[in-house]
């Protein structure tokens, strides 16, 4: 790339809010990124640890970041805002936890480059966690049968996301709305809209980091149901394994935080409640039959199979006791 016709300006948006303990990886992972047209802006909510500490060092460090710090109303208010103040042709949103790989932004440069007249490209992702340690890889999939894999969950890793300023100004904004699926409904949007017009990159683009205080495990069942709204809005109905999946999630942190369910009547009631109120919700996006056999596998499978499980381990811990 050796003239500015060849060169676009590269923005990168990065929402933020009290991420002292990774903003400074991610920011690294940008600023030693080998494509150097780039900017990078911080949309801070009011941090109250040493995030903006950080933020004053790198914006003295290096010009191309510019941060702001304000409140918000959630994270796609921040990005939002973020994206109004972008300058760049192409744009990159990586969030304050995650990271980069080295030459990410450059092969999306070139992947546009290359085929200018796709809108969006994404590439593989893989998860870390809290020390960097590679602990998965994201399950991505090819842009062809869209809809068959979207109904299958969010294929897309949002870090590996790239886009033209010119889908943003088709698509408009996050829809803050959302606490969680701003970024699924984006992707849906602009596959609704331009389905040959998202590109694939089949290199490892960024690494998504899994930790306890992330919005994936930390607000679990909105991110199942926001996905089940989504999929009912763009596909008429969702999948009930989406439900299933977190019905079983939930069972499983049930048991990791108490052994006595078997034996205490008023917290199986509990049980019973919460998993009710959650078929409930899940009931208008679902179609008649999925309804229906997801009132049979969660009551006579699930549900049994976990009390029997719970109570063979109750027995054992009493076993060893004794």
């Amino acid at each position: 790339m050796k003239n500015a016709h060849h060169t676009p300006l590269v923005s990168i948006i990065m929402p933020s809010l009290n991420q002292a303990n990774f903003i400074a990886r991610s920011i690294d992972s940008i600023l030693a990124q080998d494509y150097r047209y780039l900017e990078l802006i911080i949309m801070d909510g009011v941090s109250s640890d040493d995030t903006l500490k950080q933020l004053k060092h790198y914006q003295k460090k290096d010009r191309r970041v510019r941060w702001f710090s304000e409140p918000d109303k959630g994270p796609a208010d921040a990005l939002n805002k973020a994206l109004r103040k972008t300058r760049g042709t192409l744009i990159g949103w990586l969030n304050a936890d995650d990271c980069y790989t080295q030459g990410a932004v450059y092969r999306a440069v070139e992947a546009f480059a290359k085929q200018p007249e796709k809108l969006m490209v994404y590439g593989k992702g893989q998860h870390i966690n809290q020390r960097d340690e590679i602990i998965g890889d994201y399950p991505t999939k090819l842009p062809e049968n869209f809809q068959k894999n979207f109904k299958k969950g969010c294929f897309i890793c949002q870090p590996t996301v790239f886009f033209q300023r010119s889908m943003f100004i088709m698509l408009g904004s996050l829809n803050e709305n959302l606490k969680t699926a701003f970024d699924f409904d984006y992707w849906l949007r602009a596959f609704s809209a331009f389905p040959k017009r998202v590109g694939y990159l089949p290199e490892v683009q960024a690494y998504s980091r899994l930790h306890t205080d992330c919005i994936t495990l930390r607000m679990r069942r909105t991110v199942a149901f926001e996905g089940m709204q989504l999929l009912a809005q763009y596909f008429d109905t969702a999948p009930r394994h989406w439900l299933l999946s977190y019905i079983n999630e939930w069972l499983n942190e049930e048991s990791e935080k108490s052994t006595q369910y078997i034996h205490n009547s008023h917290k199986e009631s509990n049980v019973n409640l919460h998993i009710s109120q959650a078929i409930q919700d899940a009931r208008p996006y679902l179609s008649y039959d999925d309804y229906q056999q997801l009132q049979f596998e969660i009551w006579q499978e699930i549900l049994p199979q976990w009390l029997q499980k719970r109570n063979l381990e109750n027995s054992n811990r009493l076993i060893s006791k004794n």
